[in-house]
């Protein structure tokens, strides 16, 4: 029985540091990036993202991804895999997301995004399944296209360890703004809060490059 009692205590404890942890194509400790949406032109990209922690509460762990992902007229999706630094042993963490268009008008897309994130440390497995709404703006202009966007979600994050397991439902909200330039190549950057037992703050910047586009 002790074993047992000191076997959920230690998941319960690794679940807390897991929804500690938003993400990129739903990348553990990285922000959630809205999915781009084709407005009019599907398209393939790729990208590279930074990802830190602001607060004590997300871990202040540094992380670099790499992502690609297809735009379609409606639905469209990415996936990667990330690299994490700082938790002890360098870790991967691996993830994929897809975004629906629901509404659209010239200079707004709502879209319904679901996504799924992995990572591994030790004897533990952690899953999360953020469930967002996203709704992107669009500028266009002769020097960039600039797309903000707000993304409200439901965070489920789920911890494995020893035959035991535990799950945890939160709130968070991300937010952002990318640059796409006529050459194909972009800037992006986020911010992610979650509300969980503390508030936890990540960033994200990165770059990345459509292609295909054309001047």
């Amino acid at each position: 029985m002790r074993h047992r009692t000191a076997g959920t205590t230690t998941v319960l404890g690794l679940l807390f540091l897991a929804s500690a942890q938003p993400a990129t194509a739903q990348l553990w400790f990285f922000p959630d990036y809205a999915v781009p949406s084709a407005n009019g032109t599907p398209s393939t990209f790729i990208a590279g993202t930074y990802g830190r922690g602001l607060n004590d509460a997300s871990g202040k762990l540094d992380a670099i991804g790499a992502v690609i992902g297809r735009t379609g007229e409606q639905a469209s999706f990415m996936g990667g895999l990330g690299f994490i630094s700082g938790a002890g042993d360098d870790e991967i963490t691996a993830g994929a997301a897809v975004g629906v268009d629901v509404a659209q008008s010239g200079s707004a897309t709502v879209a319904v995004q679901g996504g799924v994130g992995w990572f591994s440390e030790a004897s533990a497995t952690f899953l999360r399944f953020p469930l967002g709404v996203s709704i992107k703006g669009m500028v266009v202009t002769p020097e960039a296209q600039i797309v903000p966007w707000v993304m409200p979600r439901v965070n489920i994050s789920r911890v494995s360890s020893s035959g035991f397991s535990s799950t945890e439902t939160d709130l968070g909200a991300s937010g952002g703004i990318s640059f796409s330039f006529p050459n194909g190549f972009g800037v992006h950057t986020a911010l992610d809060v979650l509300f969980s037992e503390d508030t936890l703050v990540l960033f994200g910047v990165g770059g990345h490059y459509v292609i295909g586009a054309q001047n």
